[in-house]
């Protein structure tokens, strides 16, 4: 499938009204939407697969205004994305509440701290659902790109601050392979 819909595409494109927010469900307006996960969203820049706002949504088939999660797997990355970016509390802060020193250390929590919790919950992850049977192949192609172009990205960026971006954009690839083996 070819992905064409930047956040800025989208943010601008006036028939787009409602969006589906990722833990209640519920059609929320754009500007709401746009609000509560913008960091997320400005990554929707193309740049690979997984960064077209249409890998995770498309129109609603009942109300072309809408947009609503291409499946359950598209919502649980957008989700996992929002939750390393800081936007969202894990489920288990969702279902159990958080105390507002566990949110201000959430909240405090550095960016290289962040990455390294991904990454050490990434290496056990990865060895438990390595072996798993791929029903997923087209998806994992076009994640499989997008690692490839990130990877190279990595390799060849010279400024410091974009190469932290990248490699949080290569961690979140990572996470959505690992999810869809």
């Amino acid at each position: 499938m070819k992905y064409s819909k930047t956040w800025i595409k989208v943010k601008f494109d006036n028939s787009i009204e409602l969006i589906e927010h990722p833990l209640t469900g519920i059609l929320i307006p754009k500007i709401e939407f746009a609000d509560e996960f913008e960091t997320l969203l400005l990554e929707f820049d193309g740049s690979t697969a997984s960064d077209y706002f249409d890998f995770y949504y498309s129109a609603c088939p009942l109300n072309q205004f809408s947009y609503k999660f291409r499946d359950d797997d598209a919502k649980e990355d957008f989700i996992n994305a929002c939750i390393d970016l800081g936007l969202m509390p894990t489920f288990q802060e969702t279902l159990h509440g958080e105390t507002k020193e566990e949110k201000g250390l959430r909240k405090n929590k550095s960016s290289q701290d962040l990455c390294n919790d991904f990454a050490n919950l990434k290496s056990k992850e990865m060895s438990k659902k390595y072996n798993k049977e791929n029903s997923y192949k087209h998806k994992a192609n076009q994640l499989k790109s997008s690692f490839d172009k990130l990877i190279k990205e990595v390799n060849e960026c010279q400024d410091d601050i974009k190469k932290v971006k990248l490699q949080q954009k290569l961690d979140r690839v990572i996470s959505m392979m690992e999810h869809s083996m």
